[in-house]
């Protein structure tokens, strides 16, 4: 079974955000981070219920520097989402399940740079209208 978020590099993130029409979500962590730890856990849940829907990637800050640099990496956690190759948002420390999946599906839906798929989006009621 694939795992369903693919740890990447920088010599192969273009490639990849050129490769698809999906919504790209990149975790940039470090190994020593007590928040990336926490969120581990969580963005792989959302990751393995959403894997049809978007791609789910994590970027380790301390191998790939200058990726890091390049976006503007301040903080770990980040989650960073890219759709037609650029980034279209992110989020910056912890979060929750509920929070993380909603914002993809949002994004999914009501961003012009991304492409739905086929795929209906299934919403979770949370008390957020």
């Amino acid at each position: 079974m694939n795992e369903p978020v693919k740890e990447i590099y920088e010599h192969e993130f273009d490639e990849l955000l050129a490769g698809t029409d999906k919504l790209v979500v990149v975790e940039f962590y470090m190994t020593t981070c007590p928040g990336c730890a926490a969120l581990e856990p969580i963005y792989k849940e959302v990751a393995e219920s959403m894997g049809e829907d978007a791609i789910f990637t994590k970027v380790d800050v301390k191998r790939n520097m200058q990726l890091a640099l390049r976006f503007g990496i301040m903080s770990t956690p980040t989650i960073k989402f890219f759709c037609s190759s650029r980034p279209i948002s992110e989020m910056v420390g912890e979060t929750n399940k509920t929070i993380l999946a909603n914002t993809v599906k949002d994004l999914i839906k009501y961003r012009t740079e991304c492409v739905a798929s086929s795929t209906a989006i299934r919403y979770d009621i949370d008390g957020y209208a």
